[in-house]
């Protein structure tokens, strides 16, 4: 969803539909997630959980959107 809507922000800004993230932009975003939210919330408040299945599903949703932006 993040990708989603910073992908289209950047086409209404470059008025170029054309524009698609890259594979490193995409793993920067898989891997800030991740740590924000499997790691340092954690260790900030009880509330949240560091859990890696939650990673995976960050990782595979990064692949996912990789391959529909081509397609798009």
């Amino acid at each position: 969803m993040v990708a989603t809507v910073c992908l289209y922000g950047v086409w209404i800004i470059k008025k170029d539909k054309s524009i698609r993230l890259n594979i490193f932009t995409i793993l920067s975003l898989v891997a800030l997630f991740s740590i924000f939210f499997e790691y340092y919330l954690p260790l900030q408040s009880y509330r949240y959980t560091g859990d890696i299945w939650d990673v995976v599903c960050y990782f595979l949703g990064g692949v996912v959107f990789y391959f529909l932006q081509k397609i798009a």
